[in-house]
C-alpha cells in the first residue's frame, strides 16, 4: 500500500453535487506528484480530505496505513501537525512578524523556545529570508509572502506537504522558485502534492501529474521511476 491512498474514494455534497467520484490513486513515501484540473474538477476537495476537513462519503482515505475517517477527535490534531499546508493567500497575520508569523504552527508542539527559535530561523533561512525576520508581511513583496508561508508550513518538519495553487499569484521566476523549494523538501523526505492548473509550469517539472476532471481521476502520468495509481 502507498503512503497516500484512495480507495474507491467518493464525495458527494449536501445538494447531491460529488466532489470526487470513485477515486483510486496511490502516493508513495518521499515523492513528489501535482493535481491538476478545471476550477471545480476535484483539486481542493482531495486536498481537504487528506487534511481530515472533510470525510468521504464513500472509500477510504488512508495515510501510512491509517484510515483517516477512523481517527477520533483527539488524534486528528495529532495528525494534522504531520502536514504543512502552503495556500496561493498565503494568510499571514499583518501584526505579527515574519518570524512570529513562522513560528506560530510551533506552539502546538511540545518544543523549547530555544528549539522553536532555531526551527523558525532554519525554515526562514531554507526559504532565503534569513534577514526578514523582523519585518511585518506589508513590507515583503508578494513572491517573499509566499515564500514565508511555505516556511510556516515546514516549520514542523512535516511528513506531508499540501500546497492549494501556490504559484497563482506569481510571475513565472517566482513560481520556479516556489517549485524549486518543493523539490528541496521532498529530498529531505517530505512526500508533496500540489494542486495546480499551471500545465506549463508543472510539465516541466519532472514529477507525477495527476489529472482530475468533474471529479473524477482521468490521467495519472507518472515518472519512469514511480508507480501509477495503485
Amino acid at each position: 500500500m502507498a503512503f497516500l491512498q484512495f480507495e474507491h474514494v467518493t464525495r458527494r455534497f449536501d445538494n447531491g453535487q460529488e466532489g470526487l467520484s470513485d477515486v483510486s490513486l496511490g502516493i508513495e513515501q518521499g515523492t513528489m506528484a501535482f493535481l491538476t484540473g478545471h476550477s471545480g474538477a476535484g483539486k481542493s476537495t482531495l486536498l481537504k480530505l487528506l487534511i481530515g476537513i472533510e470525510s468521504p462519503t464513500s472509500g477510504r482515505v488512508m495515510v501510512d496505513g491509517c484510515d483517516l475517517k477512523q481517527l477520533s477527535a483527539k488524534q486528528m490534531p495529532w495528525y494534522r501537525r504531520q502536514i504543512g499546508i502552503v495556500l496561493q493567500d498565503h494568510n499571514l497575520l499583518p501584526d505579527r512578524t515574519v518570524f512570529e508569523n513562522v513560528a506560530l504552527p510551533l506552539r502546538l508542539n511540545p518544543i523549547s523556545a530555544k528549539d522553536a527559535a532555531r526551527r523558525v530561523r532554519g525554515a526562514l533561512a531554507t526559504v532565503d529570508l534569513s534577514d526578514k525576520g523582523g519585518l511585518l508581511p506589508r513590507h515583503l513583496s508578494t513572491g517573499e509572502q509566499q515564500r514565508v508561508g511555505i516556511a510556516r508550513a515546514v516549520v514542523t518538519r512535516p511528513r506531508i506537504i499540501l500546497a492549494d495553487e501556490p504559484t497563482g499569484n506569481l510571475d513565472p521566476f517566482l513560481s520556479r522558485q516556489v517549485m524549486a523549494l518543493f523539490h528541496q523538501f521532498r529530498d529531505l523526505g517530505s512526500t508533496v502534492l500540489v494542486a495546480s492548473h499551471d500545465i506549463d509550469l508543472i510539465k516541466d517539472q519532472g514529477c507525477r501529474i495527476l489529472h482530475l476532471s468533474q471529479g473524477t481521476l482521468v490521467q495519472d502520468t507518472a515518472r519512469p521511476d514511480e508507480g501509477g495509481a495503485e
